[in-house]
């Protein structure tokens, strides 16, 4: 995906939307994009291939935040919406072909806050503001696998994800004083000894980031501080996204846990108490970082360069996700934009 050579990525379609989207995912195939919009409780189904959407389903009575895609291509997993009831805490495995809730998988003591499919099998991982993350296995309702272990000097919840591979799985949890936060990663066959790999990045090194990037003392200081909210692997391994709630993605090294790059959130205000849209395209050759003003900044991975920006959105850019076969990537506020080469 060549976003730095003329002509570039054009705009192909617009799916509608009535409230901002909140979370975005391709099934693996590419052949599906699924919107979930927590507002209004609803998620929809964009066709990749023949274009338009494909498909609306209403969840009122659990409502919907995050959407997570499966295997299965009539299939996806869910947490619910934040005020929606006694069971918000749980994940769901819907089949949208009948708007069938298979199986619920409880566990968590309070909501989710991040859930990740396995590239190669039936597990998934979930983590939670109860401070736990958790394995579970998609075939089997109920109880998680496994309750992972995370370092004793942390608060606030954690993160995890997986890697391309399914072979390895990472957890974030920030580290206690505000100190950092802690990065470990997990053999997925062998999670149960504990991390193979434990890194740290400490909020010092984040801030002389920051302000080798140009932000003034107070604001990178500001920024350093600033919640993780999203784990991303590129393809390769070799790079890890961070977003957060104050305007701010940064990429870390995956192997040594060192900072590589930050990039800023533009267009608005200085901060914003809304998790930054940030990944990796699926060539691993680019980053995509939501701004407030609508716009989408296209940077190198590897230089942290900027190389193009794209225009389209009215406003703030929620959700960003990469097609995993075809050139194409999705863009979301309240409408969700696709573009292709």
């Amino acid at each position: 995906m060549d976003f730095s050579s003329e002509p570039g990525p054009k705009m192909a379609a617009c799916i509608r939307g009535s409230a901002p989207a909140s979370s975005i995912s391709y099934h693996e195939s590419g052949c599906h994009l699924y919107v979930a919009s927590e507002a209004d409780s609803v998620l929809r189904i964009y066709d990749c291939v023949k274009g338009g959407t494909s498909q609306m389903i209403k969840l009122q009575r659990e409502g919907i935040r995050t959407v997570e895609a499966t295997h299965h291509k009539r299939c996806v997993l869910f947490s619910p919406g934040l005020k929606n009831g006694p069971k918000k805490n749980n994940a769901y495995y819907l089949s949208v072909y009948d708007n069938k809730i298979l199986r619920e998988f409880e566990g968590h003591q309070s909501v989710v806050t991040s859930i990740s499919m396995s590239p190669v099998d039936d597990s998934f991982l979930s983590s939670s503001a109860d401070g736990t993350v958790r394995l579970w296995d998609l075939g089997k309702s109920g109880n998680s696998v496994c309750e992972l272990k995370l370092p004793q000097n942390v608060e606030g919840p954690p993160l995890a994800a997986f890697d391309s591979t399914g072979l390895v799985f990472g957890v974030t949890a920030k580290m206690a004083g505000d100190e950092g936060n802690h990065i470990n990663l997990f053999d997925a066959r062998n999670y149960s000894a504990g991390p193979f790999s434990e890194m740290q990045v400490k909020r010092q090194d984040i801030e002389a980031k920051l302000r080798s990037s140009g932000s003034t003392p107070e604001r990178a200081y500001a920024l350093s501080r600033s919640e993780w909210t999203s784990i991303d692997f590129n393809k390769s391994g070799k790079q890890i996204l961070i977003g957060t709630n104050g305007g701010v993605a940064l990429t870390v090294d995956g192997y040594e846990g060192s900072l590589m790059h930050s990039f800023q959130m533009e267009g608005g205000a200085d901060s914003s108490p809304l998790p930054m849209a940030a990944c990796f395209t699926s060539d691993d050759k680019s980053i995509l970082c939501g701004n407030h003003d609508g716009t989408v900044s296209c940077y190198q991975a590897d230089s942290g360069l900027l190389a193009r920006k794209l225009r389209g959105h009215v406003d703030r850019v929620n959700c960003l996700a990469s097609n995993p076969k075809f050139a194409q990537i999705a863009t979301s506020c309240t409408n969700t934009a696709v573009w292709v080469w």
